[in-house]
């Protein structure tokens, strides 16, 4: 805890300063919710299946542009431009033709974009693919791996399924464990204090009174074990629900928008 608090351990009154938790943990009393509706809040928020979802788009896309790869394509094409004529004539035919095409630059240019000259076309272009076998093994190829992409997201939603459950019966196991090792513990005190003042009042002996100590010191780490175990099937449950960053007040949408949101629990 001091090494993830500060940057560095050098100071020897650091070093030295005890950590004094001041957080009991403690078991939910509660029972956890229904099965059904763990699975089904899992279904949601685990963020593999998001991701098999944007596969799944993604290779829908490409299966669609590998079968349109397969049909006929008729395309409509055109083409218009204007052609600007200029320059001196020859002296040679001079006297034998005439023409009205401007001999400077200025002129070429203006019979450019005037409509004088025009240069275009238009016709249709059909493409029938035949025995296209490239075509056709990219479309078989996207086929399978959609059919594969699929199948991993049914595989993944059984294993959630299955994750979600143990991890539920762990929660529940883990619960009862730590039940029990409460009573065991409150047992053992009680019998330690018993023996404690028996041997004050000299009904009993040192021997007992400190093998009651030590039965209370094992239930006391039983329990610190049990709890140790309900807090970490805690957190299974919460990362196979995929609540985990919501049950620790991080929200993926303040991180997008840059405003963090301050609940008032």
């Amino acid at each position: 805890m001091k090494n993830a608090l500060t940057k560095t351990l050098d100071d020897p009154a650091l070093e030295e300063m005890p950590v004094v938790p001041i957080d009991e943990m403690q078991a939910d009393t509660q029972a956890s919710e229904p099965i059904l509706e763990l699975i089904d809040r899992a279904l949601r928020n685990r963020p593999e299946l998001q991701e098999t979802d944007i596969d799944l788009v993604n290779r829908q896309i490409s299966r669609k542009a590998a079968r349109n790869a397969l049909l006929p394509s008729l395309a409509l094409v055109g083409f218009y431009g204007g052609t600007g004529l200029g320059g001196e004539l020859n002296p040679v035919f001079e006297g034998e033709n005439s023409s009205n095409v401007p001999s400077d630059l200025p002129g070429t240019w203006r019979n450019t974009f005037n409509n004088s000259s025009p240069d275009y076309f238009i016709g249709l272009n059909l493409n029938i693919p035949f025995r296209n076998r490239v075509a056709k093994a990219d479309q078989y190829r996207s086929e399978l791996e959609y059919r594969q992409a699929s199948l991993r997201k049914e595989q993944l939603k059984k294993q959630i399924r299955i994750e979600v459950r143990n991890a539920q019966y762990a929660l529940e196991q883990s619960r009862a464990r730590v039940q029990s090792a409460t009573k065991a513990r409150n047992l053992a005190d009680r019998t330690f204090q018993i023996t404690k003042k028996e041997q004050d009042l000299g009904a009993g002996s040192s021997y007992q009174t400190m093998t009651a100590q030590r039965d209370l010191s094992l239930a006391e780490l039983d329990l610190v074990n049990a709890m140790t175990t309900y807090a970490k099937s805690k957190v299974e449950l919460d990362r196979a629900t995929g609540a985990t960053l919501e049950h620790n007040g991080v929200l993926v949408q303040d991180a997008i928008s840059g405003k963090v949101t301050i609940s008032s629990q």
